[in-house]
């Protein structure tokens, strides 16, 4: 908790200076996202929350001094949203992404998980906490990652922490139109979240056409996981999406 009220503080500063400094720099760039999808599954530990569909958007700013904050929400497309369904949740996060040396960039950032009743704090609630180093190689680039979660007392979940190394590539044709993703990653998970620890394999991959300036339509995109350690109790799962990305500046 500690962490998070120290980066929110910080980003307060940021907000506070790009707002002062406005006439000196291009200011904030905000993204708007939206996308549907099949399942909702968990980015980092790679656990299916949810197998109902889910509308799920995004509003992201980036101010110029590489200061971010993020608001995410799921929303199950069955029962209501304050059912206890996993697949209703909101995070709520800042961080910081920036070139920290010649072709090497870092992306840190807190999030708290607001689940699986929104609006509810405190209650099942998680604090996530991430590092990512990249650098970049001739042929690809090399990501290192560390995540923490922290779960509140009455969560009835433990924390856990999970270190990753990973890589991802992206192509475009057609004058940049049409653009493709895909990245992987190994994973150890300690054991977060009440899943047992071992090795675990996480990506994704997605075709993209940029409609206008503005507009993105994310066509298709998969989310996927493998666990591979004999005692892990995981299986296996993918999540298919489609939507569109605005960027309003």
């Amino acid at each position: 908790m500690k962490t998070t009220l120290l980066l929110v503080a910080i980003a307060s500063v940021a907000l506070l200076s790009s707002g002062t400094s406005a006439s000196e720099s291009k200011g904030p760039s905000v993204t708007v996202g939206t996308l549907i999808t099949n399942k909702y599954l968990a980015s980092g530990t790679g656990s299916t929350l949810s197998r109902d569909p889910a509308l799920q958007s995004d509003l992201f700013v980036m101010f110029p001094n590489g200061f971010y904050v993020d608001l995410w929400n799921s929303r199950s497309l069955r029962g209501s949203w304050d059912d206890g369904s996993l697949g209703n949740e909101v995070d709520y996060s800042v961080g910081w992404k920036g070139a920290v040396a010649e072709g090497a960039s870092l992306n840190v950032a807190t999030s708290y998980f607001d689940e699986p009743r929104a609006f509810d704090l405190g209650k099942g609630d998680i604090l996530y906490t991430r590092a990512f180093l990249t650098k970049g190689f001739k042929l690809l680039p090399v990501t290192i990652g560390y995540e923490n979660y922290v779960a509140m007392p009455s969560s009835g979940f433990r924390g856990g922490s999970l270190v990753s190394l990973g890589s991802g590539k992206s192509w475009s044709g057609i004058e940049s139109k049409i653009s493709a993703r895909v990245s992987a990653a190994a994973v150890y998970d300690f054991g977060t979240l009440g899943t047992s620890s071992g090795v675990i394999f996480r990506g994704g991959a997605g075709i993209d056409w940029k409609a206008s300036k503005r507009l993105t339509v994310n066509l298709i995109g998969a989310n996927w996981f493998v666990p591979v350690t004999p005692r892990d109790k995981r299986s296996s799962d993918v999540a298919f999406s489609t939507g569109v990305t605005w960027s309003v500046k």
